[in-house]
């Protein structure tokens, strides 16, 4: 006998409860509603809703044309020689001499950096509602307008990220072609990203393009920071003053588990890692105090046992030698997340937030210049973060395009402050 799954009631209009709604009204007219025994027209009794379906409202484009009036005095001072002159102001636009609006702008960032569609297949798109346009100039768009009005933001995104007392890192690989550094264009440039915790006040996800992987620039991006940083292993982030490292048992536990064949240490060894994360799952709720005291109570001797076991073993070889070596070169940083119930006993975190980078690439494959990777960094930064405060990343560019031109934040740099994702403003307009 098969059994059919139960399904959820309310579960399908949970999915759309927030969508506006158009009703239609669906009723009896002419001969329909006359009775069909004494003819009489029959009364409305009462209504039910039968269905709700959702429609599509197909994109459209228009043209939003300013005309500035100008306008004189007629006065009969002769004293003046020329009568005085004054013209309306109108808003600047987000780039000089384009025809690109805020809207437009922020629709194109969307494509490609949540989306993933590169420019080279959005031109296609844009001639669809009767835009024609080349995939340069929209490249053109993406780099000139996060390089005028993005930038202004990441730069302060970048000094709230290293407020923070705990971050977790992660890098990945990225092509340049035409390198400043001389080097070929086969030469691997790197995305690096840096992001707050979960629970923090003001979450940030910071990208930033390089050409190299050096400990350089991870000492610059976090300059001002100290505290506890999680990361993978790489030999990079050691040495950076101020900061402690926290090892990632997601690691530990992937080099073990890619261990082929019935091998019966890595099957235990992946067991010690289950046991480490299935009680973090249980403490997940309670407070960083609470967190850590439950770790040092329950789950260090169970990481204590692990790498006595570990220190047991001798004539090892192959992938079982990398992976031991990898826990014990790192005992240090992965005992650390017992120290303090803000730390987190894997880098996850880091590696779900270095994802859209992964995905991305895999559809546009490369960045022309250092400039078009900077603008990559910049707008994920801005998009991510944006999503990270609870913001709808597309009213959020939007709104940045329009106000930011026609904001003297170079006189008055306090001003950017009231543009930053949490500001009570944006979350006003952007939410």
């Amino acid at each position: 006998m098969t059994y059919r799954r139960k399904k959820q009631k309310g579960r399908k209009a949970e999915l759309i409860k927030d969508l506006p709604i158009e009703e239609v009204h669906c009723q009896l007219h002419g001969e329909d509603c006359r009775c069909m025994n004494c003819g009489n027209e029959m009364k409305r009794m009462g209504k039910r809703i039968i269905r709700d379906e959702v429609c599509f409202v197909p994109a459209r484009l228009y043209k939003k044309r300013y005309i500035a009036y100008t306008y004189a005095c007629d006065c009969h001072d002769e004293s003046i020689e020329a009568k005085p002159i004054r013209c309306a102001e109108t808003p600047k636009a987000p780039i000089q001499r384009s025809f690109a609006g805020a809207s437009v702008l922020a629709e194109v960032f969307h494509h490609k950096y949540i989306l993933s569609i590169p420019c080279y297949r959005q031109v296609s798109e844009w001639a669809r509602y009767g835009l024609s346009v080349s995939d340069k100039t929209l490249s053109n768009w993406i780099i000139i307008a996060s390089h005028d009005w993005l930038r202004p933001i990441y730069d302060l995104l970048r000094k709230a990220l290293v407020q923070n007392k705990v971050l977790h890192a992660d890098e990945t690989p990225y092509q340049i072609l035409n390198r400043t550094d001389g080097k070929s264009a086969t030469s691997q440039a790197r995305i690096w990203l840096f992001r707050t915790i979960k629970n923090t006040e003001h979450p940030v996800a910071y990208y930033h393009a390089d050409l190299t992987r050096e400990r350089a620039v991870a000492t610059t991006i976090l300059e001002g920071f100290k505290g506890y940083l999680h990361c993978d292993g790489y030999s990079g982030y050691k040495n950076i003053p101020n900061i402690s490292l926290v090892g990632c048992w997601a690691h530990v536990r992937r080099k073990f588990f890619e261990i082929p064949g019935n091998n019966g240490k890595a099957k235990k060894a992946v067991e010690y890692c289950d046991q480490i994360f299935s009680f973090e799952k249980t403490i997940k709720d309670l407070s960083p105090e609470q967190r850590q005291k439950q770790r040092q109570l329950i789950i260090k001797p169970v990481v204590e046992e692990f790498f006595d076991w570990l220190e047991s073993f001798y004539a090892m070889k192959g992938k079982l030698q990398t992976a031991v070596m990898y826990a014990l070169n790192q005992k240090v940083e992965l005992l650390r997340f017992l120290d303090d119930g803000n730390l987190e006993a894997s880098n996850n975190l880091a590696e779900q937030a270095i994802r859209p980078i992964a995905i991305g690439r895999k559809n546009y494959l490369f960045s022309t210049s250092m400039k078009g990777a900077t603008a990559n960094a910049m707008a994920y930064t801005i998009i991510e973060t944006a999503k990270a405060n609870s913001l709808n990343p597309s009213k959020y560019l939007t709104y940045l395009f329009e106000k930011l031109p026609n904001v003297d934040f170079i006189r008055n740099p306090d001003l950017l402050v009231g543009f930053l994702p949490w500001a009570k403003n944006v979350q006003e307009n952007c939410g």
